[in-house]
């Protein structure tokens, strides 16, 4: 490959209109640099290769601050020039800067795999557990005349109707894949790791009442005779609507809870004030009370989890490090800050050094795993 074949290469990757293959081929090509592979005199010098691929790069970073991956099997092919551009920063630069660091095969020795199950555990209202992980299909519990039950799919299942015979909870651990429940009147919920829904197992009154904490999606049934409230425990905001779907994310550890209207109406109150959104916007609360509504310019990105992807569209490292350390259940530590933002797309089925291996693709920021702790590095 000559010089010019390598700049107009990179040139491609960064532009969007390379090939799968030629995705493959500029990996391949990207991996060498700064390592024992890169051959100088099939390929020329590495230093005056980088240079060069600056130099006709930076058109390219004036125009497009960022860019997305959206086909995860060639996410390792572009990531580099991917974060590149959405940084603006100099990656080939920074190889020649940057210490050495032990070989990736030696810090990602200790290799974490995806959760296998949910976890989760199902407390009826009576007091008993019900470990769903280890649940067979079919009848689960029988709570007056309301059935539970485990589908095919995972999901669980709430048929019937009955007078007011107390709550249930499911409560999802780090470490978990999401799970889907159907409640008593139809709505559907989806929970995710580090997170729990407490809710009746039939719906009485004129309220029908569900409490929150981390990460829920919901697909209500319209009832207009029953209005839906969903109560955030972390910050005790309420949440009104009639029938909708739109996602809450509320970890104890964020500093906001997020509501993201997908369709319907939904009203957001705090102590303090009430906001009404449409579709396409969120709702961010803070502390004192405060609703800020925005658009929500990546619907996708916020209901990844819920289609089992990892989607960060100009994420910090701590942002995405708290996701990591929910969904595989680690501990993560820093030894630098990383002030970067990342862009990236990946199935959440993959061993952790997978979407790792993405990040230090950009050579930003590097990492270590031992046991179940990750350190970040740089």
């Amino acid at each position: 490959m000559t010089r010019e074949e390598i700049i107009s290469l990179a040139e491609k990757v960064a532009t969007g209109i390379a090939t799968d293959a030629e995705l493959v081929q500029f990996n391949r090509l990207f991996d060498s640099f700064g390592g024992q592979q890169w051959n100088e005199e099939l390929l020329g010098k590495e230093e005056e290769i980088g240079q060069a691929i600056r130099a006709r790069l930076q058109p390219v970073i004036g125009r497009s601050r960022t860019r997305r991956l959206n086909n995860w099997r060639t996410w390792a092919a572009a990531a580099s020039v991917a974060i590149l551009l959405g940084v603006g920063g100099y990656l080939l630069e920074q190889r020649y800067t940057q210490p050495r660091l032990l070989p990736q095969v030696e810090r990602f020795r200790n290799d974490i795999p995806a959760p296998t199950g949910n976890h989760a555990v199902l407390t009826l209202s009576n007091g008993q557990k019900v470990m769903l992980d280890s649940a067979g299909l079919g009848m689960l519990a029988i709570q007056g005349k309301i059935k539970v039950a485990k589908g095919a799919d995972g999901t669980i299942v709430y048929t019937g109707s009955d007078q007011d015979i107390g709550n249930n909870t499911i409560q999802l651990p780090a470490g978990s894949r999401a799970l889907t429940i159907m409640l008593s009147d139809g709505t559907k919920v989806c929970i995710d790791a580090g997170s729990s829904l407490t809710y009746p197992v039939a719906f009485t009154g004129k309220k029908r009442t569900v409490t929150v904490s981390g990460q829920v999606y919901f697909e209500v049934a319209q009832n207009s005779n029953q209005p839906f409230t969903v109560y955030n425990s972390s910050d005790r905001t309420t949440i009104e609507v009639l029938g909708t779907s739109f996602n809450l994310k509320a970890f104890a550890t964020d500093s906001a809870t997020k509501v993201t209207l997908v369709s319907g109406s939904i009203k957001v109150n705090t102590a303090k004030t009430t906001r009404i959104l449409e579709p396409g916007q969120q709702a961010v609360t803070s502390n004192n009370g405060n609703i800020n509504v925005q658009e929500a310019t990546d619907i996708a990105a916020i209901l990844a989890w819920k289609e089992g992807l990892f989607y960060f569209n100009g994420a910090d490292i701590t942002t995405i490090m708290s996701e990591v350390q929910r969904y595989y259940n680690v501990e993560v530590v820093y030894q630098t800050n990383v002030n970067d933002l990342f862009v990236a797309k990946i199935p959440r089925d993959v061993p952790v050094s997978q979407l790792l291996n993405l990040l230090e693709m950009t050579n930003l920021v590097h990492f270590k795993i031992e046991g179940r702790k990750i350190t970040v590095i740089q």
